[in-house]
This record gives C-alpha cells, sequence and structure tokens, in this order.
C-alpha cells in the first residue's frame, strides 16, 4: 500500500521499502530512500518478537511516516522495527536509526519537535528524543487492543490514541495517565483520529464503521456524525457498500477537511 505525506514544501510517496521526497518549490532532485539499505541491527542486540517471543525477523516495508509540524523532521517506522528519523533542512539527512520493541501502527512527532510518540500493534506509545538518538525510549500510556492512530493537539496540551475495540483516549501529553475523556460512540476499530489545526478543542475521528465523527476534546462529547454512505445519493446502486476511513487530512488554514476510504462490501454468511 502506498502512503503520502504533505508539509509545507514538501511531498512524499512511498511504496514497498522506499520512499520520494519532492520540494514542490524547488528545482532540484528528489531525495530517495530505500530501507532495505538503511542500518542493520546490531547482533546480540535484545528485541522481543511482537507475540513475546524469539525476534522475528520481517521486511523492510514502510508501515508509517510523519513530519513534524514546521516540515524540518520526518519520522517513518518499517516492518523491521526500524524508526529512522530524518532533517530535511537545508537537505534531507538520516540523522539516526533505531530500533523500537513492536511493529508500529502509526507515529506523531510533538509540536514542541523534541519527542517522536510511536504506537504499535500491542496497545503501548513509546515516546523516543528527538535531539538525543542515545536514549532510551519511555513508555508512555497503553490500551488493552492494538493501536491504530495516535495525535497530539496543535497546543501540544493532549494525546489522543484510538484502537481496534472502538476507544477513543484523550490523556494529557505531559501526564499520560491522567486521562482527560474518553470519546465513544463508534461500532467498529477507530482507525484514524484527527485535530484540526485552528480548532484544538475538536476531535475529528474516522472508523469501519463507515462514519466520520465530530468531538469535543475535553469531554468527550459527540458534536456531529456523518455517515459516509449518504454520500452515495439517492439513486445510488451500492447503498450497502460501506466506506472505512483510512485517513484524515486538512487544507493548511483548516477550513476544509479531506477524508481517504477503503470501500467494502459486506459479506452475507449463512
Amino acid at each position: 500500500m502506498a502512503l503520502l505525506a504533505t508539509c509545507k514544501d514538501h511531498l512524499v510517496v512511498s511504496s514497498g521499502s522506499t520512499f520520494i521526497a519532492i520540494d514542490t518549490k524547488d528545482s532540484r532532485e528528489p531525495f530517495v530512500y530505500d530501507c532495505s539499505k538503511a542500518d542493520k541491527k546490531p547482533q546480540g542486540s535484545e528485541n522481543k518478537g511482537d507475540e513475546g517471543g524469539s525476534e522475528e525477523k520481517g521486511s523492510d516495508k514502510i508501515l508509517s511516516f510523519a513530519f513534524s509540524s514546521s516540515g524540518d523532521y520526518f519520522a517513518l517506522t518499517d516492518d523491521n522495527k526500524r524508526l529512522i528519523l530524518f532533517c530535511t533542512k537545508p537537505s534531507w539527512e538520516c540523522l539516526s536509526t533505531r530500533w523500537v520493541v513492536r511493529r508500529c501502527t502509526s507515529l506523531v512527532v510533538t509540536q514542541s519537535e523534541d519527542h517522536i510518540l510511536v504506537a504499535d500493534k500491542s496497545g503501548d506509545v513509546y515516546s523516543f528524543s528527538v535531539s538525543n538518538p542515545q536514549k532510551p525510549s519511555e513508555l508512555k500510556l497503553g490500551h488493552l487492543s492494538m493501536l491504530l492512530s495516535v495525535a497530539v493537539s496543535p497546543d501540544g496540551k493532549y494525546i489522543i490514541t484510538a484502537d481496534r475495540d472502538e476507544k477513543i483516549r484523550v490523556s494529557l501529553l505531559k501526564a499520560p495517565y491522567d486521562i482527560q475523556s474518553f470519546c465513544l460512540g463508534h461500532r467498529e476499530f477507530v482507525s484514524s483520529v484527527f485535530v484540526p489545526p485552528h480548532h484544538p478543542h475538536w476531535l475529528i475521528s474516522g472508523s469501519g464503521d463507515g462514519t466520520l465523527r465530530l468531538w469535543d476534546i475535553e469531554s468527550g462529547t459527540e458534536l456531529q456524525n456523518l455517515d459516509l454512505k449518504q454520500l452515495n445519493g439517492p439513486d445510488s446502486t451500492e447503498k450497502d457498500k460501506k466506506f472505512a476511513v483510512s485517513r484524515i487530512a486538512s487544507s493548511p488554514q483548516g477550513d476544509h477537511i479531506a477524508v481517504s476510504c477503503d470501500s467494502v462490501n459486506p459479506k452475507i454468511r449463512r
């Protein structure tokens, strides 16, 4: 599956183990990076597998990536459990390669650009220092099921995590054990959470249930619910088709929201 991210003048597209970064306002050659040529894990280093057993070798496929808010940093994780950090100015350069405990499902760079928050398939979020690659990671919080999305509010106050069991948790970033609210209402896995850049008191979530929901981030109150099937129109022949939300993004000013969906045909079982 191809991934895409934009930030200011930067555009990044990935496929498999490789990504290409383009400066939309500069005619210089694109930056190309192949994770299969990245640093290998040192022999003998300890790292348990995803199920707590011996280490399981993965591919070099890129699983997730994100820009920092300024666009000065770019971080990615791959199927070999690498966390790779780049700077983008004055030119693209790999700053560090580290290893996460379990495969990542989502990551985000904090607004202060001092930490990378990595959510994994076991339901944990780890924090990695941007400036000090040698500093050990820190466990920040955990869910009881796989995390699918993590976000940070634009004011840097909250960390928002969403899991496979329909739950959205809003916690204080500086004290993640202090839960501000739960946003409950989705009927299937929550695949994406997003805080509009100019509306830090709002939270938008998308789910496998085919709905897009707007929440008050501090109280967890649902403000609006949009069933994406309604966009088919009354004459559509695909009324039973669900649209599982995969990603939410906004325009730089936050005036418009774009949603990427996977179309799902429900199966009839007897």
